[in-house]
């Protein structure tokens, strides 16, 4: 299979080489990078355990978690690939569930996390605490895309048990996704910590603090968790918005107006257009749009540091955890054919763009950068995040993946939403 996947890679650097890079990134370009990269991550999976990358668990799990998100959202465009990438994807995930702990969880001061009383939530890394908030946040929107909540959980300590709701008590996969969101609620800081902390997350479950890097990872497996019908307790929300005020810049008069910092308002000096995008997705979660003071301001920010160069942990273009933040963030308030100019502070249009949807705007912006600086099939990592992170975010950039904003109802609920809605046509579309 390898060679097989060598050689579509090479066809497709052909392709991209082919069509070329002049003018804006064409919807061809857009499309052959996103293919070359899937077929590189193909060719860099472990055939015996299904895992990407090396290193320590916490590594792996990021990376197989982030490269299965990448296959799962291409899905519908494998093509003649369809048989090898569903491969992947099934190795992948068995890798996942292989590693996933049960872990005691308790009432909590706010509320109680333990949606179905079963006493435990789900995490995902080894006895390391130091990742498990980061590693999880990474692993769950892999698990909740895999498009079949019925599915029975055959590997790993989560297909001996016997407190699911399928069959005997077997665990599906919803079984999974719902009690890793019970995690999160678990974990989520609490008033006793104080305002500056209360509401967020950090590295591992009630750690006695809030950052608001660590924090994206449970509020964007959250949101993924709502395809398979997964929602949070009322109080996650409640709490999440404490952190959300705290930790945001709102002084008129600084030039981080707007801007999130790491533990607090910024600046911090962990890089204010990550942050901020973190917590456009954040404010997100909370229902908070277009119009509302804070996200307004967070994407100002965000505007006048478009052009911003990785450096470190800051800058935008380059920085593939600062992109991928932000891209999560935009994409739920704006959307990828955003016209409507709150983002203005873009490179120069290179012309003959040819997405049929709108014209030049920050997607847009993203798209040309990354069909510039793909080589290989992949791109090059900036200091915390290697080209094993980076590549699958990036793909998902390219690929427009559409974030979930809402729980999905349930399939009779749906049904019936989908006859009254028919005629109006109310779907957003992905590109």
């Amino acid at each position: 299979m390898k060679k097989r996947l060598l050689f579509i890679v090479a066809l497709l650097m052909a392709a991209i080489w082919f069509v070329g890079v002049a003018g804006a990134a064409t919807e061809l370009e857009k499309r052959a990078a996103i293919n070359a990269g899937l077929a590189y991550l193909a060719t860099t999976q472990n055939a015996t355990t299904g895992a990407f990358g090396s290193g320590a668990l916490e590594y792996t799990l990021s990376y197989t978690g982030s490269a299965v998100l990448s296959f799962l959202e291409e899905k519908p465009n494998w093509g003649a690939n369809a048989v090898a990438y569903q491969a992947v994807v099934d190795k992948g995930l068995n890798f996942l569930l292989s590693n996933a702990q049960a872990v005691s969880i308790a009432v909590q001061p706010m509320g109680d996390p333990d949606s179905d009383g079963n006493g435990i939530g789900v995490k995902f890394n080894s006895n390391v605490l130091n990742r498990d908030t980061y590693v999880t946040g990474i692993v769950l929107p892999a698990i909740a895309s895999s498009g079949d909540p019925n599915k029975l959980v055959t590997v790993g300590p989560l297909a001996t048990r016997t407190d699911g709701s399928g069959a005997g008590g077997a665990w599906t996969y919803r079984d999974v996704v719902q009690n890793t969101v019970d995690y999160f609620a678990f974990g989520q800081s609490d008033p006793a910590t104080g305002i500056s902390d209360r509401g967020g997350w950090r590295y591992y479950a009630n750690y006695g603090g809030s950052d608001t890097s660590t924090t994206q990872w449970p509020v964007i497996g959250m949101l993924f968790a709502s395809q398979m019908g997964v929602t949070a307790p009322a109080f996650v929300k409640d709490e999440l918005a404490y952190w959300t005020s705290y930790s945001q810049n709102m002084n008129l008069a600084s030039p981080y107006y707007g801007a999130a910092g790491y533990e607090g308002p910024a600046p911090s000096g962990y890089g204010e257009v990550n942050e901020t995008g973190s917590l456009l997705i954040q404010q997100a979660f909370l229902g908070k749009g277009i119009g509302n003071a804070n996200v307004d301001a967070a994407i100002a920010f965000l505007n006048n540091h478009w052009k911003d160069a990785a450096s470190g942990w800051d800058g935008n273009f380059g920085n593939g955890y600062a992109m991928w933040a932000v891209y999560k963030g935009l994409e739920l308030m704006l959307g990828v054919d955003d016209m409507g100019t709150p983002m203005t502070n873009l490179h120069a249009d290179p012309g003959d763009l040819d997405n049929p949807n709108h014209g030049w705007n920050w997607w847009e912006d993203y798209c040309e950068w990354l069909v510039n600086n793909q080589a290989g099939g992949h791109w090059a990592g900036h200091y915390y995040w290697d080209s094993q992170l980076v590549t699958p975010w990036y793909i998902n950039i390219l690929a427009a993946t559409k974030i979930p904003e809402q729980p999905v109802p349930e399939p009779a609920t749906l049904l019936l939403l989908g006859l009254g809605l028919a005629g109006l046509g109310v779907i957003r579309k992905k590109i």
